[in-house]
Formats: structure tokens, C-alpha cells, sequence
């Protein structure tokens, strides 16, 4: 029998370390994640993927891994985020 794990998009996920906003001047490339009901506890983490833009204020563009637990793999978030206002936002092009 297949187990399977889901990761429920309401979830709001917040840098572990202070960050307001990720722009192409000021990023980190991983940057460590938890969710904003277990603000001690790392669940994962954001890698840089690219900008949304080439100006020096374009932001940052994330894809979000998230370690389960309990032995599970690695779970990549289907969506592409921006770090704003110290929260990963859900990317959506315009």
C-alpha cells in the first residue's frame, strides 16, 4: 500500500531568519523556512531560482522544499514564490 503526503497550500511560510524582501540586489541563495504557526521550527527550505526582472528592484524568485518529517523525502511546492512584506507569497506573473 502507497502511503502519500500532502502539503496543504494554506500554510503561510515565513523566513527563519529576518528578511523583509528579497530583491535582485539584496537575495540570499537558501534561505531556511517555517511556517508562521511553528515559528521555531525549520520545516524546509527556499532556493533562489532567479528574478522576476533585470532592474536592481526586481524580486527574487524562490521554489519552497519542505522536509515532512517522520523519514518522508524532500516535497518541492508546485508554485514559484516572491519574499515580501517577510512572507513567501505565491508568485503570479503578470
Amino acid at each position: 500500500m502507497e502511503k502519500r503526503v500532502s502539503i496543504h497550500q494554506e500554510h503561510t511560510y515565513v523566513p527563519a531568519v529576518a528578511i523583509m524582501r528579497a530583491t535582485r540586489r539584496h537575495s540570499l541563495q537558501k534561505v531556511p523556512v517555517v511556517m508562521n504557526t511553528t515559528p521555531r521550527q525549520v520545516c524546509g527550505d527556499a532556493r533562489r531560482i532567479g528574478y522576476t526582472g533585470t532592474q536592481d528592484s526586481d524580486l527574487a524568485l524562490y521554489r519552497i522544499k519542505i522536509r515532512p518529517g517522520n523519514g518522508q523525502p524532500t516535497m518541492t511546492l508546485p508554485a514559484f514564490y516572491i519574499l515580501e512584506g517577510g512572507v513567501f507569497r505565491e508568485y503570479e506573473q503578470p
